[in-house]
């Protein structure tokens, strides 16, 4: 089944690479893209600067994806505070955070 995907950026991206994106992203580090266009557009410009909005169309029939609206939102907050650097100010978020990665936190192996 193909898609086509978009990814904001303030380049042209031709090939699309693993690896070069930030550690502490929603998701880990990975390249993001989207199925709305207008979206894409949002996140490739940035402090005034215009950017691109790059399209690719893609086979995911042989691919893992993770479709989120499957999901609870507290699947979603489980992978966020995986993956986004946060600053812990009390032993009751703490617990929280742990509460929360023990009982929703997704495989994404």
């Amino acid at each position: 089944m193909k898609t086509i995907l978009y990814h904001g950026s303030p380049e042209i991206i031709k090939k699309p690479a693993y690896g070069k994106g930030k550690t502490y992203n929603d998701y880990g580090r990975g390249f993001y893209c989207t199925e709305h266009l207008e979206l894409a557009k949002e996140w490739a410009c940035s402090e005034n600067i215009d950017g691109y909005c790059n399209q690719y169309e893609i086979d995911l029939s042989k691919l893992k994806v993770l479709n989120l609206s499957e999901y609870t939102i507290l699947h979603w907050l489980a992978l966020l505070v995986t993956y986004r650097k946060i600053r812990v100010s009390s032993p009751i978020q703490q617990r929280s955070i742990d509460w929360l990665k023990k009982n929703y936190l997704l495989d994404l192996s």
